[in-house]
């Protein structure tokens, strides 16, 4: 038996989307795609090629391989496993916040071991966070990044505050979601979305505060 089912499960849930979204891409019903992702059927060979050119997947890969977050998002031929600079004992595995579901943010802050994840050559002894960037997400006026470009922050502590000032960062809670840029004036610091939108540090919500590590985007 193949592994598509399980790949457009996965696809399907990497991408955030329902079943009849997913369905509706290819001319097929939702009860098609809970079939074939329950294996009790399967997609006919020329659902299998579109699926795969629509989200720029190998044929093979589709069919035979279970295929990884990274695979999903089109990363993985950047890293491949056998390459000796790099070495999977060098990959950091990293929870990812897809677009999709950035602005259900308030529902993963507490689940963030649930996230999917994705796996990068980076190295920091604190915790970080993966984004899938996307244009709605609030950014101040000189924040560059492209559409579906992976930023990495890694969780402010108190032995990084002196390395704030005027770096970018993100404030991640229950109730928020954004990314600022960090002030510190003598001993106070500060996250700040625009003239409007600011928010102060404290060390008893130090784990909603980050500090953009690191950012990738395909060329």
């Amino acid at each position: 038996m193949s592994n598509v089912g399980n790949n457009i499960k996965k696809l399907r849930k990497v991408k955030g989307m329902s079943q009849q979204a997913f369905g509706d891409i290819f001319n097929l019903t939702r009860g098609n795609i809970s079939s074939y992702e329950e294996m009790r059927a399967e997609p006919k060979i020329e659902i299998v090629l579109k699926i795969a050119n629509y989200f720029g997947i190998p044929v093979q890969h589709l069919i035979e391989k279970n295929l990884s977050v990274n695979e999903i998002l089109n990363f993985n031929d950047y890293f491949e496993p056998n390459v000796s600079i790099i070495g999977r004992k060098r990959l950091l595995q990293i929870p990812l916040l897809e677009r999709d579901a950035i602005f259900e943010a308030s529902t993963h802050f507490s689940k963030l071991d649930e996230l999917p994840i994705i796996e990068f050559p980076l190295q920091s002894r604190n915790r970080l966070i993966a984004i899938e960037y996307a244009d709605p997400i609030p950014v101040p006026s000189d924040f560059l990044a492209s559409p579906q470009s992976i930023l990495f922050f890694e969780e402010v502590d108190v032995q990084s505050l002196h390395t704030l000032d005027n770096a970018f960062g993100l404030y991640f809670s229950e109730e928020e979601f954004f990314i600022g840029k960090y002030s510190l004036q003598e001993k106070e610091i500060s996250l700040a979305l625009n003239v409007w939108k600011k928010i102060d540090f404290t060390l008893g919500e130090k784990a909603y505060f980050w500090k953009l590590y690191a950012k990738f985007e395909r060329i």
